[in-house]
């Protein structure tokens, strides 16, 4: 059970590409951030604001650390794969975004110098180096595009503040509850996304959405959010982190399926041998024995 769980919350994540594809020429990234996040904020806080309340000198106390988190985990983080989705192919986002947790290694050692060990580092070059395949392979005929470049850089930049989000979250008070940190960083995260929200919708006003629009803004707020962060963070409580960590490598192959059927998006052999080197590389930073 407690795996099914973390499972959904990676299945209902893996969708944020093929999203950020659907609504690439409807909304700006800060829009469907902004929309994102004030959904999943309404919903979560009725649930948690008397452990809030309760627990408020606490956050007070911690509260750079939950600012922090708020913006790199929350506002920036999910906001560039918006970005990344307007010149980069899903498939392509989901295998660059795999590498987020191998970031929290990096992240942890350069901040609180804790050792990397041989097999983790060997696991850290195999998976740059299947990045960088990616990069350089999968769209031979993009190589000149500089803002086809910048794409993987934005997806990049959701995988480092991704590791580092997962850094400060690790460095939360056991004194206050997960669910409370948890809707005071997307509490705090909407707000950050309001300014340039106002500024995107004076530049590129809101004209109409659909149904299908709003539909698809409200599973965003509701499932890739509200639904996906209760069940890993029930799952988080329940198992430890480093079990509950690996289904997290899931994503790419829900992001795969879900790419080739919704958008019709076929799968390049390059994008496959690069997949394959990202993930021995994952696998290689993970495994518990040595090798």
């Amino acid at each position: 059970m407690i795996y099914t769980l973390a499972i959904l919350a990676v299945f209902f994540w893996s969708f944020n590409v093929i999203i950020g594809a659907l609504l690439v020429d409807i909304l700006t990234p800060w829009q469907i951030a902004f929309f994102r996040w004030l959904i999943a904020t309404i919903l979560i806080l009725p649930f948690t604001i008397r452990s809030v309340i309760r627990n408020y000198a606490t956050i007070k106390r911690h509260k750079a650390l939950i600012l922090w988190a708020a913006f790199w985990g929350i506002s920036f983080s999910n906001t560039c794969v918006y970005y990344a989705a307007r010149t980069v192919q899903p498939v392509t986002l989901s295998l660059i975004g795999a590498t987020g947790p191998l970031f929290l290694i990096f992240w942890d050692w350069l901040i609180r110098h804790n050792k990397i060990t041989h097999q983790q580092m060997l696991g850290l070059v195999v998976t740059l180096i299947g990045v960088v395949f990616i990069v350089l392979f999968s769209r031979a005929d993009k190589l000149g595009d500089i803002s086809w470049r910048m794409g993987d850089l934005w997806m990049l930049g959701t995988a480092a503040s991704f590791g580092f989000y997962s850094f400060l979250a690790a460095q939360k008070p056991h004194s206050l509850p997960q669910f409370s940190f948890l809707s005071t960083c997307l509490f705090w995260g909407t707000i950050f996304t309001i300014p340039p929200f106002i500024y995107d919708c004076w530049a590129h006003p809101i004209l109409h959405l659909t149904m299908e629009t709003w539909g698809i803004l409200l599973f965003l707020g509701v499932f890739n959010s509200f639904v996906a962060y209760l069940f890993w963070n029930w799952a988080l409580e329940k198992s430890s982190t480093f079990k509950v960590g690996l289904t997290y490598y899931l994503m790419p192959v829900f992001s795969t399926l879900e790419a080739w059927l919704l958008l019709n998006e076929k799968i390049s052999a390059m994008q496959l041998i690069g997949g394959t080197i990202i993930l021995l590389g994952i696998f290689l930073s993970n495994y518990q024995k040595k090798i």
